[in-house]
């Protein structure tokens, strides 16, 4: 399964934890918004992820 998160801001303590816990069950990417402007690149990972977490 392929799961995408999205992040606005800095991710907290909570959000960590998700990502580091889905990483053992999946192949986990993380976008941060304030870095990443490629919005195609960004579109191309929402289609093609299973799921897609934004914080």
């Amino acid at each position: 399964m392929k799961v995408l998160y999205i992040l606005k801001q800095d991710a907290s303590e909570t959000a960590k934890t998700f990502i580091e816990v889905q990483k053992k069950l999946a192949e986990v990417t993380v976008v941060d918004l304030r870095k990443d402007k490629n919005y195609d690149d960004i579109i191309d990972k929402v289609v093609s992820s299973d799921k897609v977490i934004c914080w």
